[in-house]
């Protein structure tokens, strides 16, 4: 009877290949509540968010930029730099869910040479959902703070 041989494969997930897919999901969630908050811009008895504006009852004229609607909540003004900044959410949200995704699927798969792909494709995904997410956080307050010094100038 010839001698046989067994060969074990271990496969050992690097801890941060895990971190990032955790945080990946966590970044899933905290895009989620920041497109769906109203609390963007705030003032006495009046909040705006991304997509609506919410006015407080018995709100006490005047109300910024000008609103004279009555109490309850609206679409969001027509302003440019938030419909921007409201599509760099939103791609930052998608690009971070395809990222999460796939350095879920890197986790899962045993070929190592899909592996090294998934992961890969992930970080540059990634890479361009934080692109989007500055920029999101850098023309927000900057067109904000235009808007409101043309504001003060009329």
């Amino acid at each position: 009877m010839a001698p046989t041989t067994t060969i074990e494969t271990i496969t050992i997930t690097r801890p941060l290949k895990v971190i990032a897919f955790i945080c990946g999901v966590i970044v899933v969630a905290l895009m989620i509540m920041a497109l769906a908050s109203t609390d963007w811009l705030m003032a006495s008895d009046w909040r705006q968010g991304l997509f609506v504006h919410c006015i407080e009852d018995d709100s006490v004229a005047p109300l910024p930029f000008n609103i004279q609607d009555p109490p309850g909540c609206y679409w969001t003004r027509d302003v440019g730099y938030i419909k921007a900044t409201a599509a760099l959410c939103i791609i930052t949200l998608i690009t971070d869910v395809i990222a999460t995704v796939l350095t879920g699927l890197g986790l899962r798969t045993q070929n190592h040479n899909l592996k090294y792909k998934f992961y890969r494709i992930a970080v540059l995904v990634m890479l361009v959902s934080l692109l989007a997410v500055l920029s999101a956080l850098i023309v927000y307050p900057v067109c904000f703070a235009g808007e409101l010094t043309m504001g003060m100038i009329a």
